[in-house]
Parts: C-alpha cells; structure tokens; sequence
C-alpha cells in the first residue's frame, strides 16, 4: 500500500461523500415506513439460513435511536459500515483540507485486501448463522 496526501483533486469526492452522509441523516427518520415496505429476505424465507445481509435494516434504525451496540449485534458489518459511511463523510472535506494522507492500492497489496474483504463477509455470514439472526 502507497500514501498520498489529499490535494485539491480530491475535494469533489470529499463532498460527495459529504453530501451522501447528510442525506442519510436527513432520511433517519423515513427508515421506519421504508422498512415496512421492504419485502423479507428471500434466502431466510426460503432456507432458514439468513444472508450476509439479514439484519443490516434492523441495525439501521437500531443506529437511528444511537443503540450502537444493538445494532453492531444484529448485522456487524453492516453497523461499521454505516457508521464509517456517516462519520467519514463529515470528516472528509477536513482532511482533504488539511491535506491528510490518503492511502493508495498497488496491485500486490489489492489481492491482499480483496482477500481480507472476503473473509470478513464469511465470518460476517458465519456470525449471523451462529447467532440465529
């Protein structure tokens, strides 16, 4: 993996992130009546196996009422990532102003990551199973 520092390029992707987190916050509360309104996991209904995904909509309202830890037992890594998503598009346009470093990806090290990405989803997809979510 590479550094960079963030530069004036980087600023319109800084506040796109920005603007994605603001929406997210702003739609909290429509959460509810859009959950209703989602169908139920087909792979549970179907298998009684949940997906890598069951629980992240359950986590996101628990996220909306500030239940951190509930929502980090009921889909983990979809809890981090919503919570990284928001955080870090409020963050954003600060460290591209203050020029902070940013990492870049060569080739060796992106096989390594893709590795890692995966097993987070089977271990993920192995919590839900375990837990019975």
């Amino acid at each position: 993996m590479t550094w960079r520092r963030a530069g004036r390029p980087d600023l319109p992707l800084a506040l796109l992130w920005t603007a994605s987190a603001v929406v997210a916050v702003v739609c909290a509360p429509l959460l509810p009546t859009v959950a209703r309104a989602l169908p139920p996991c087909a792979l549970h209904a179907l298998t009684g196996v949940p997906c890598v995904a069951c629980g992240s909509t359950r986590a996101a309202m628990a996220l909306t009422h500030g239940r951190v830890l509930e929502a980090l037992a009921l889909n983990p890594l979809a809890a981090l990532t919503m919570m990284g998503g928001v955080v870090g598009g409020f963050v954003a346009p600060g460290w591209v102003a203050l020029h902070g470093p940013l990492p870049g990806f060569d080739r060796a090290w992106s096989r390594g990551s893709r590795i890692a990405a995966w097993c987070a989803v089977a271990a993920q997809w192995a919590y839900l199973i375990l837990v019975r979510r």
